[in-house]
């Protein structure tokens, strides 16, 4: 059965600055998770700026349909290892975590980077799965989600018995606001992550913290691989940032203490799954094998030494920021 065409909008200009934008990668398709139709890239043309976006871009109203075979939708992960490949991986992925000096970065990645932070109540925006929730509740936070993905919802309550808000991110309640809000890999998939992070803004405490984690455009990978780059996953991701206009987005929302970096943690998987259309199915749908986890391993290996050299290459862009007011 044919998946229902996606309605689109234009999205002709940047939507920090405001400036036109110059095509960057053409006739896209959904090689992960087979949504239909063929995507455009632009980057902003503004030497301060380089946002990247999709043009045209799912309406608000038609985005769901990207999502029918999301990995949200399969807790034991979109694309099971097979057995060489697991025990390859149990070896490699954390040698090469040990002998590129990465461990004391994964630690603090795992714990989104409140590891030095007093545990208090931490809402999670976009909780997926739930697993990093239930890793911040065994270091001593109060916990919550919010989705807007009923299945992933469900699952997370019945799983951990944490509970999730169900619905859009502005229709929670802030009459007991939070000490920290945490959100990975979310804020490229909405249509205005200004009003997002506003919201965020409204329902933390004063000198309340935001992280938030995000694909780099000007990472290593993205470098690389060009169209066949992980981070890119068009038609779900909307706005992809570097973190020059990570910072912004931040300052606009009224945030304060902004920081900014870029982590190389995530180059393994980023190596695994980044396969040009001759090397790769037309979806992932497979079984990782052998040759995927290899391929991971040599690309985290290339990635944190270019960190060395280069502390902006990181596959992630990290903010940190305060309520100030």
């Amino acid at each position: 059965m044919q998946p229902e065409p996606i309605d689109t909008e234009p999205s002709p200009v940047c939507y920090l600055c405001g400036q036109p934008g110059d095509v960057l990668h053409p006739r896209l398709t959904d090689r992960l998770f087979g949504a239909p139709g063929e995507w455009t890239l632009k980057q902003c043309r503004s030497p301060n700026c380089g946002l990247v976006w999709l043009d045209p871009r799912p309406t608000a109203a038609d985005i769901g349909k990207a999502y029918q075979t999301y990995y949200t939708h399969d807790h034991g992960g979109h694309r099971q290892l097979t057995r060489a490949a697991r025990i390859v991986r149990s070896v490699l992925h954390p040698l090469s975590v040990i002998l590129l000096g990465l461990r004391q970065e994964r630690r603090r990645y795992k714990r989104i980077y409140l590891d030095k932070t007093l545990p208090g109540r931490l809402l999670e925006v976009g909780c997926g799965n739930g697993k990093r929730l239930a890793r911040m509740q065994k270091s001593g936070w109060q916990v919550a989600g919010q989705e807007v993905d009923p299945l992933a919802a469900d699952h997370v309550r019945q799983k951990y018995g944490i509970a999730v808000h169900l619905g859009l991110l502005e229709t929670m309640d802030a009459a007991e606001p939070y000490d920290a809000i945490i959100m990975s890999h979310v804020i490229e998939h909405v249509h205005d992550p200004l009003a997002m992070l506003r919201t965020c803004c409204r329902l933390l405490k004063k000198d309340g913290v935001i992280v938030l984690l995000t694909p780099n455009t000007a990472s290593y990978g993205h470098r690389t691989f060009g169209a066949d780059w992980r981070g890119l996953e068009p038609p779900r991701h909307l706005h992809l940032f570097n973190s020059t206009t990570l910072m912004q987005l931040a300052e606009k929302a009224g945030f304060g203490g902004v920081q900014t970096w870029t982590t190389p943690v995530g180059a393994y998987g980023i190596g695994q799954s980044s396969r040009s259309a001759a090397d790769a199915p037309q979806t992932d749908s497979g079984c990782i094998t052998v040759r995927d986890v290899i391929r991971g391993f040599r690309f985290q290996v290339a990635a944190s030494l270019r960190f060395l050299f280069d502390k902006n290459s990181g596959e992630e862009c990290v903010l940190v920021a305060k309520k100030i007011s």
